[in-house]
């Protein structure tokens, strides 16, 4: 913890430094972030959460659960936030839901993923526009989450209580309150991520800043930004693998946006990234071997 300390110290001076140095390039930088965000993800994200929490409270309860069946754990309506509305409302929903901390990290495993509609309407349409390459991403997507909570099985099954007091009138607004106050500290972290991420580039010489490793290693600390720069100059082939990889492993910006919320249950952070580590490493595997096939 000393260690650690030391080091946030540090790096706090660091960017205090460099801001400092030129405060208006980054301060455009940051507010760069805030129109990636604004143009990319809000409108992909936010409607989609609200409409998806109103639906899982009034949907009628089953006697199956899908989840249980495959993973163990009797979380569909978590799961399927999940799976819908992508960052950090997954992590969100696992904070909200009454699972213990053993449970809740074994969910993290298939209730973390990217959302369909960011996928498809800002990677697929804007960046990458082709059909086949936008359908391989959603269908790496989804079989990385299955395979992910696949192999964090445990032979126990869990049964999570189902919230039964339904969608009442009143709920509306603070489901739009709480659905704001969420995508608004995502937006806040995609461009403080953002910023950081052009600080990098500044120490590395042009010809270097603007190529292919260095956006992916870009993606690596804030995904969005890192997608943009693959897509850009990457054929469609190797884009669509990278961007897979990136939309699994969500990056370091993600994790933060995510552990914001599964703090509150306690789960190890280093439980978090191998988890995210092996959805990703599912993800580059099996989008290498689609565009293989059908690209």
């Amino acid at each position: 913890m000393k260690y650690l300390r030391i080091l946030f110290t540090l790096l706090f001076i660091g960017v205090a430094a460099v801001f400092i140095s030129a405060p208006i390039k980054y301060m455009q930088s940051f507010f760069n972030g805030l129109t990636v965000w604004a143009y990319n993800v809000l409108p992909a994200l936010f409607p989609f959460t609200v409409i998806t929490t109103i639906a899982l409270k009034v949907k009628p309860q089953t006697k199956h659960s899908f989840t249980k069946m495959l993973f163990g754990i009797s979380c569909d309506n978590v799961f399927i936030t999940s799976l819908l509305c992508g960052y950090p409302i997954g992590a969100k929903a696992i904070a909200d839901c009454n699972a213990d901390k053993a449970t809740a990290t074994r969910m993290c495993a298939f209730c973390s993923s990217a959302g369909p509609i960011f996928m498809i309407a800002t990677v697929g349409a804007k960046l990458l526009q082709n059909t086949a390459a936008t359908l391989i991403l959603i269908s790496v997507h989804i079989l990385s989450v299955v395979a992910n909570g696949l192999i964090y099985r445990r032979k126990e099954t869990v049964e999570l209580l189902e919230d039964e007091t339904g969608f009442k009138p009143q709920d509306f607004g603070n489901t739009i309150t709480n659905s704001a106050l969420s995508i608004i500290s995502v937006g806040g972290l995609i461009a403080l991520f953002y910023m950081f991420s052009d600080m990098i580039k500044s120490f590395l010489p042009s010809a270097v800043s603007d190529n292919l490793a260095v956006s992916f290693a870009i993606g690596l600390l804030e995904m969005t930004n890192g997608i943009f720069g693959v897509c850009k100059l990457a054929d469609v082939a190797t884009a669509t693998v990278l961007c897979s990889t990136l939309l699994a492993l969500g990056g370091m910006c993600v994790f933060f946006q995510c552990y914001a919320f599964l703090g509150v249950k306690n789960i190890k952070a280093v439980d978090v990234i191998k988890m995210k580590l092996t959805q990703s490493a599912f993800a580059t595997i099996f989008s290498f071997i689609l565009v293989k096939l059908f690209l």
